[in-house]
């Protein structure tokens, strides 16, 4: 049976609750996939580490979240630093040409 919900539904709404409970979230990216929602959320509340870090959470049906995720927390730092080239998205999380804004 399909999924009754998008995954661009599914990010938006995800990054809608990752920025009410993070409100030094400025910007949320998506990278469109079929099978999971992937984020990229520039954050003032993590420091800047020099590596982003992708963290994997399973799909949550029981708690409406339909499929599985990827969030790569990026400082305000690191955006730019992404921006012009100088850091790299992690392996397998797409394609710094391919990110859509979320919120």
């Amino acid at each position: 049976m399909p999924n009754p919900i998008t995954i661009e539904a599914a990010a938006a709404e995800l990054a809608q609750l990752h920025r009410e409970n993070d409100p030094e979230t400025t910007d949320v990216y998506m990278i469109p996939t079929v099978a999971e929602v992937r984020l990229l959320e520039i954050t003032g509340s993590v420091g800047p580490v020099g590596d982003l870090l992708p963290f994997r959470f399973s799909a949550r049906p029981e708690l409406g979240v339909q499929y599985p995720s990827v969030v790569v927390l990026a400082s305000p730092d690191e955006f730019e630093r992404l921006k012009r080239g100088e850091l790299l998205l992690p392996k397998d999380f797409g394609r710094w040409e391919d990110l859509k804004k979320v919120s």
